[in-house]
């Protein structure tokens, strides 16, 4: 099969074996080289350090190579990688907020997808900002804020390749 004969079954399962316990550490090697933090996840950290007002945010795009628009960088880990849904392509497809208000606890919960623009206008990503609850707050004060985070997120991101380029 790879050119040697082994006619040992002993010698054959000891290389078989090693061949075995050297796979996990090949895996895991290939594994932390795609796990690279991508700008991104960065753009996600600071942004939500900068707006204590947002419990999550999280960023959708179509990763180069690929067809399917996925949750690229969160704060939360569990939502990356996941497709894209009905809110990411309402926001891309109609180029405006798309803005959801549920109760939570009693309190009005806003969840809003944006849409993203490169340097030239061209819609590259959503970002999705869900904002902790304030009294007496509007679906439409809501959505200006949305607006100007994504602006500050835009200026940073001058085009879609930006978002996967690796940080240290």
């Amino acid at each position: 099969m790879f050119g040697c004969s082994i006619s040992n079954p002993k010698i054959l399962f000891v290389v078989l074996l090693l061949l075995a316990l050297s796979l996990p550490a090949v895996s895991r090697a290939q594994a932390s080289s795609t796990n690279t933090p991508i700008y991104a996840q960065k753009l996600v950290e600071e942004t939500l350090a900068a707006h204590p007002e947002l419990a999550t945010l999280e960023i959708a795009a179509t990763p180069p190579g690929k067809n399917r628009c996925v949750t690229i960088a969160s704060n939360e880990a569990k939502g990356i990688g996941e497709r894209c849904d009905k809110d990411e392509f309402t926001a891309m497809k109609t180029n405006k907020p798309f803005v959801e208000s549920e109760k939570e606890n009693d309190k009005r919960v806003y969840d809003v997808t944006i849409p993203m623009h490169d340097a030239s206008g061209k819609i590259i990503a959503t970002a999705g900002l869900e904002f902790r609850p304030e009294p007496n707050q509007s679906d439409v004060q809501v959505s200006e804020r949305s607006q100007q985070i994504a602006k500050e997120m835009e200026s940073k991101v001058t085009t879609k390749g930006k978002l996967f380029e690796t940080v240290s």
